[in-house]
């Protein structure tokens, strides 16, 4: 028959491997979460057409960098769901910092600007009457580029951000749909959209996209200032300023024209990023019909050569002038 000291032993052993038990199985726990999670994000870097560069496990959790062909970015999530967005500023961190902050279980943080971080221009959030400027599809290869303009006043300006109106690039297509039949509905605006023809007909005689860009960006300006009446324009900045201001017409001349990077934190530049890009979208499902094939969005999509390769077979390069700005490397690769 056991001792009482013994009988106490036992008791002391079972005590602990029941911890021990239960600590192992939360580690498990927390281990597979984490490799649900880069399993998720993994199949939504794939589906954006975007490049894995590198996976490793770091202290505590994994990290990926990720390329989209232009720029790096690198996400670290932590074994307890939360995440650290890496990299300099670019559409491809926004992206992957709102896909983590709507997908994973714990705080998303981001280095350099903080989130939250004021506008760079002092309109922002002031009520300061202004016309925002923007454009879309400046880097995809297949579809239009499309500019646009939106003038936001207080009223307008409060209706916008209780909707949730931010730059195109942290939204998705259906959310800029709706998000741009509100901004048609409240603001004054104007949208110039260069079809891939007219676009290459020009880069032809140009051979400078922002010159051809300061073009549709001081047109949408224009056309604003001919349906109400504005001292301030915000635009992003893009290539030399000189471009924008020299293409201005006589009303755009008369007017403050403000040029800063990341301009799209401004309601007013990001409901005109809306705009442009919803008409982006519009026009490249056109497209897609015309060409009776579904046109990849961006620039790095590996679907891009194949379907590119499948319209030049089919029409030549002519056909896909139709549909294709033939000025980036994708068409030199195809070798027409």
């Amino acid at each position: 028959m056991p001792s009482a000291e013994q009988e106490e032993s036992r008791c002391c052993c079972r005590k602990q491997n029941g911890t021990g038990l239960k600590r192992r199985w939360f580690e498990l726990s927390k281990k597979d979460l984490l490799v649900d999670d880069m399993s998720r994000l993994a199949r939504f870097v794939a589906a954006r057409g975007w490049e894995v560069c590198q996976e490793r496990a770091i202290q505590h959790g994994r990290q990926m960098k990720i390329s989209d062909g232009q720029n790096q970015a690198a996400v670290a999530v932590y074994s307890t769901g939360k995440a650290l967005v890496q990299g300099r500023s670019s559409s491809l961190k926004d992206e992957l910092a709102a896909w983590c902050s709507t997908n994973l279980r714990g705080r998303v943080s981001r280095t350099g600007a903080p989130e939250g971080a004021p506008s760079p221009n002092p309109a922002h959030a002031r009520g300061i009457p202004r016309i925002g400027i923007d454009e879309s599809g400046k880097g995809d290869y297949f579809g239009p580029m499309v500019a646009a303009g939106a003038y936001v006043d207080r009223g307008s300006e409060l209706v916008l951000v209780k909707m949730g109106v931010v730059d195109s690039k942290r939204l998705s297509d259906a959310r800029i749909a709706k998000l741009a039949a509100v901004i048609r509905s409240e603001c004054p605006h104007s949208v110039v959209a260069i079809g891939p023809a007219r676009y290459n007909q020009l880069y032809a005689s140009m051979s400078n996209v922002n010159v051809m860009l300061a073009w549709a960006h001081a047109r949408c300006l224009e056309n604003v200032l001919a349906r109400v009446e504005c001292g301030l324009a915000i635009s992003d900045q893009f290539g030399d300023e000189s471009y924008l201001r020299q293409a201005l017409m006589e009303r755009g001349r008369q007017i403050k024209l403000e040029q800063h990077p990341r301009a799209e934190a401004d309601v007013a530049v990001a409901a005109a990023s809306i705009l442009a890009r919803d008409e982006f979208v519009r026009r490249l499902l056109a497209l897609s019909q015309q060409a009776g094939i579904e046109l990849p969005k961006g620039a790095s999509d590996p679907r891009i050569v194949a379907v590119a390769s499948e319209i030049a077979s089919k029409g030549g390069r002519e056909a896909l002038a139709e549909c294709a700005k033939l000025h980036f490397r994708t068409t030199e690769s195809l070798g027409i």
